[in-house]
């Protein structure tokens, strides 16, 4: 039961079932969404002074930085590599 089909006389009752099915469609529809929005910012990223935030941030001399730190690193650092 939840509070709304408790009260009201001319509403069937929720079910655990019900509530599971709700629940992984809405999962799988965010899914969706979220793998949509990813594709559609993939294709037209937005332009933003944080996607250059670390121009000027890293200190460190790149060529000098171990290569297992630059490859942990790299999605971050491959536009300064």
């Amino acid at each position: 039961m939840t509070d709304y089909d408790c009260w009201h006389p001319d509403h069937d009752s929720v079910t655990v079932e019900m509530v599971i099915g709700n629940l992984q469609k809405n999962a799988i529809n965010a899914q969706k969404v979220i793998q949509e929005t990813v594709k559609r910012l993939s294709a037209n990223p937005p332009t933003s002074e944080a996607h250059s935030a670390l121009k000027y941030a890293i200190l460190t001399n790149l060529e000098k930085a171990p290569t297992a730190t630059k490859e942990k690193l790299a999605l971050l650092l491959e536009k300064y590599l």
